[in-house]
């Protein structure tokens, strides 16, 4: 069984943004899992990987 290093952790509330990339609307917690992710594990062909929107808003819940 793998265990995480670190925990979870979970962002409250569920703000939702239409996504440019994906072309609907997404939670801002699902856009910085699926962001954070894609771009750890290298998938350069998902949407998410490299995306402008995920990374303003990952440094927006880091800086919060």
């Amino acid at each position: 069984m793998i265990f995480p290093l670190m925990p979870q952790t979970e962002m409250s509330g569920t703000a939702e943004f239409q996504c440019k990339r994906l072309r609907t609307r997404v939670s801002t917690s699902k856009c910085i899992d699926w962001y954070v992710d894609h771009n750890a594990l290298n998938r350069k062909e998902s949407s998410c990987f490299g995306c402008q929107q995920g990374q303003e808003n990952r440094e927006a819940f880091a800086r919060s």
